[in-house]
């Protein structure tokens, strides 16, 4: 099911994925359960393939024993977020690496699509449309959670 959900993401991106300067490959991403007994049947798959990084308080990272290949290269962390109905619109978030984020910083402001999120211990850009939600990270997640 997770893997599903996920091939129907990359899918439904790849139009905005074109625009994106310097896209180098997939780093992480989030999936969105549609439901309280969805997130439960998601982390019941997922824990059969992979181990548990670490709970959040937005849901489980877990690290695939075998990484999902993808047109932008291996996906190995993977978050099963907790039930949220302001997410409902998408039914995952993929965070990307990108060579240059200076590029993707200078359209904030300037494209809509475009915003930039500082946390402590975190900062991000976000490029979001109707149909699309995508994270350039820094530091990346892949690097926070480990492999």
């Amino acid at each position: 099911m997770f893997e599903e959900i996920i091939k129907k993401n990359l899918n439904r991106i790849e139009k905005d994925l074109v625009e994106i300067e310097g896209l180098q490959k997939i780093d992480f991403i989030d999936i969105f359960p549609i439901s309280e007994e969805h997130k439960k049947q998601l982390d019941n798959e997922i824990s059969e393939k992979s181990k548990l990084l670490k709970e959040t308080e937005r849901g489980n990272v877990y690290l695939l024993n075998q990484p999902i290949k993808t047109k932008y290269g291996d996906l190995r962390h993977i978050k099963i977020r907790y039930f949220d109905e302001t997410r409902l619109n998408w039914e995952a978030a993929a965070d990307f690496v990108v060579k240059d984020r200076n590029v993707l910083m200078n359209k904030v402001g300037k494209d809509s699509r475009y915003s930039y999120i500082k946390r402590t211990e975190w900062d991000a850009i976000e490029f979001k449309t109707d149909d699309t939600l995508i994270y350039f990270l820094n530091p990346l997640a892949s690097e926070v959670y480990g492999y």
